[in-house]
């Protein structure tokens, strides 16, 4: 356990604003204008759709957080039971999400250069990835405060943006029967699903810091229950505005700014801009370096990468990874990657890693010793079984949607990665450096 969390842990609410900033990010900045050019004024419902296909592929690994306090987030079930090279593989295919980084920077820094365009926006996206990594390095206890903060100014942004843009929709809004309402059809409206998808499961990355909860079988699954209820009121609020107030042809592909503009005063559009968008990029970024550093330590602790790079400073971070993600997350920045092409070569690898991860999460009953009796919700083993099916047909099916709209280039790439990850594993394996220990209790 790290220092810091021997004498206090992270409150509810504290776990539930990090779900929030977790999952509301680049994506209600950028997808909602991509949903809107697939299926028009009705991204709103397809955002409602995504949302509840979203909490059903995560209902699996919320029920399994109820049974047990974890060390290294979802990679100390998965280690457990998917064996230690099915673990492994999950460990360390993770690392790609870490690219993450650079589409969250970028977003944030294109913002920026909204309010200030003398500065580049790659400078602020350098700023941005360099500052909220810093923050890291003093600890979760600090990193959540600011989260807390950042988290008020963002619900306050994008629930501004979504009343002024009911009171101001046009009045056949709600006619959803009108010709052109569903413009691309019913295929336009599932693959604006699946966009959307992408920002609707991210809270359950929150497990990385259940061993940091004062109640983690409680307080963690019932934050992620709670986080899409706020995400239908933003997001679909969001979606709704995008298609309703102007023309779908002036919204369809572009970023809220298109619509602020409209809707508010200058003075007040700018103050959107740093409380909607801006904050919403904070908020991810922020949370992002313990989601991903603390599964890390674990998966480095039991030998899958050097185990110096677990080294702690005094406030318990493992401060190589934090310098780590900085790096890599700079590096598409200083090729001139777009967010676009970041995002699409890493969305099989991830989409291969969830159904993984379903199928380990549907194993722990039979894996983890004394968890399954031990589990706060008395979910009945065939209803949770249920959950898990549906889970793992909804993400084949979005995996299988995705394909439809691939390029080779990015096909070849992730199966390629796949299978380096594999032999990677399988290498750190044989040379006897990998000895997995159990990184989770029952409380």
């Amino acid at each position: 356990m790290k220092p810091e969390e021997k004498n206090a842990g992270m409150s509810f609410w504290s776990i539930a604003m990090m779900g929030l900033g977790a999952v509301v990010g680049a994506g209600v900045v950028t997808y909602v204008g991509i949903a809107v050019n697939w299926t028009g004024r009705s991204a709103w419902l397809a955002y409602a759709v995504a949302i509840l296909l979203g909490f059903l592929c995560n209902v699996p690994l919320i029920l399994m957080t109820t049974a047990a306090r974890i060390k290294g987030g979802n990679y100390s079930f998965m280690a457990t039971t998917l064996g230690d090279l099915g673990g492994g593989y999950y460990g360390i295919s993770r690392i790609l999400m870490v690219l993450s980084f650079s589409t969250f920077s970028l977003s944030l820094g294109n913002y920026l250069n909204i309010l200030i365009p003398a500065v580049p926006a790659k400078v602020f996206a350098y700023i941005g990835l360099i500052l909220f990594g810093l923050v890291n390095l003093f600890g979760t206890n600090f990193m959540a405060k600011i989260q807390n903060l950042l988290s008020i100014l963002l619900i306050v942004g994008l629930l501004v943006f979504g009343i002024y843009g009911v009171m101001n929709a046009r009045s056949d809004s709600l006619q959803i029967m009108q010709p052109g309402y569903f413009s691309g059809g019913a295929d336009g409206f599932w693959q604006a699903v699946m966009v959307l998808m992408a920002s609707t499961t991210g809270y359950t990355l929150i497990t990385s810091f259940s061993s940091s909860c004062r109640k983690p079988k409680t307080d963690l699954p019932l934050a992620m229950c709670i986080v899409p209820l706020m995400l239908v009121v933003l997001y679909c609020s969001v979606a709704f505005t995008m298609g309703n107030v102007l023309p779908v042809e002036e919204t369809a592909g572009q970023p809220l700014t298109v619509v602020a503009k409209v809707l508010f005063h200058p003075a007040l559009y700018y103050l959107f801009v740093i409380g909607g968008p801006v904050m919403a990029l904070c908020t991810t970024l922020n949370s992002s370096y313990g989601i991903f550093e603390r599964p890390l330590v674990q998966v480095a602790s039991d030998g899958w990468l050097p185990s110096s790079l677990a080294a702690q400073n005094k406030y318990g971070v493992a401060w190589k990874f934090i310098v780590i993600f900085m790096v890599v997350g700079a590096i598409p920045m200083a090729l001139n990657f777009s967010i676009s092409t970041i995002v699409s070569n890493t969305t099989f690898v991830n989409s291969f890693g969830y159904i993984l991860e379903n199928i380990g999460v549907m194993r722990y009953p039979k894996k983890m010793d004394g968890a399954w009796e031990n589990r706060a919700f008395k979910l009945p083993m065939w209803a949770f079984l249920a959950f898990c099916w549906v889970a793992i047909l909804i993400r084949v099916y979005m995996m299988f949607r995705s394909l439809k709209t691939a390029n080779i280039t990015m096909v070849v790439g992730s199966l390629v990665a796949i299978v380096l990850i594999l032999l990677w594993c399988v290498f750190r394996q044989k040379s006897g450096k990998v000895h997995v220990t159990k990184s989770w209790e029952l409380q």
